[in-house]
């Protein structure tokens, strides 16, 4: 499957595009009930009881894990937890390596998960889910699991379900390897604005030791860290 039909979602005809289009996708959707649970909007978080950021990704099956665990843990901040919800489009995940000690808050988190019926592994403050078949749905429940806590949505493949939780997001970031074409990058990033109210794009080439560490919940891509603190901010 090429780089662009992982990263930019087909388009049906709207005759409401425009202003208000992502908002509209999402009031419409059987998903919305569950959505509008899950958070409160950054304008009224000031008056709320405060949520943490949540933040989509888009990045190549490769290293959608990776990125997305990376993210988690720089959203996670001052948090006790975060979540990270990956569907790396058929990608198999790896088999056990490094992992951080989790701590305990993100071991609590990821015993609530299992309860519900998710999958999830803890490493250091960050909890992974690998989505199931019904990516959506999952994504969903993983998501009010974590209530206050930072949220990463991490996905390989645009997929309509997903865009409506994507579009759910404070942010979503694109990151995509040095050798994609430009032209798709700036495509890529234009998907993502029309997606959530913030969004960035980076190039990230991942070597084995980055990788590595990403995966284990223990250091983020300098480059990551940067990006997802502009957008989380």
């Amino acid at each position: 499957m090429a780089l662009r039909d992982l990263l930019i979602a087909p388009r049906a005809p709207d005759p409401d595009a425009g202003a208000g289009r992502a908002g509209r996708r999402r009031a419409g959707h059987p998903l919305a009930a569950v959505l509008g649970g899950l958070r409160v909007g950054r304008g009224d978080r000031a008056a709320a009881t405060a949520f943490a950021a949540s933040l989509g990704v888009l990045a190549p099956a490769r290293d959608v894990r990776a990125v997305g665990v990376a993210a988690g843990l720089v959203a996670a901040g001052r948090y006790p937890a975060a979540l990270v919800c990956v569907h790396a489009a058929g990608d198999e995940a790896s088999g056990a390596g490094l992992r951080a000690p989790a701590r305990a808050a993100a071991a609590r988190l990821a015993v609530s998960l299992r309860a519900r019926g998710v999958d999830a592994d803890a490493r250091g403050k960050v909890v992974l889910t690998e989505l199931d078949d019904d990516p959506a749905a999952s994504a969903a429940r993983a998501l009010a699991a974590a209530g206050p806590l930072p949220t990463v949505l991490a996905v390989a493949a645009r997929e309509p379900d997903l865009d409506v939780l994507l579009a759910a997001q404070d942010a979503v970031l694109v990151a995509l390897p040095p050798s994609a074409d430009p032209a798709l990058a700036e495509l890529a990033a234009a998907g993502a604005r029309d997606l959530a109210p913030g969004a960035a794009s980076i190039s990230l080439a991942l070597d084995p030791v980055s990788r590595a560490l990403a995966l284990a919940g223990l250091r983020a891509p300098g480059v990551v860290r940067s990006a997802v603190e502009g957008l989380v901010a």
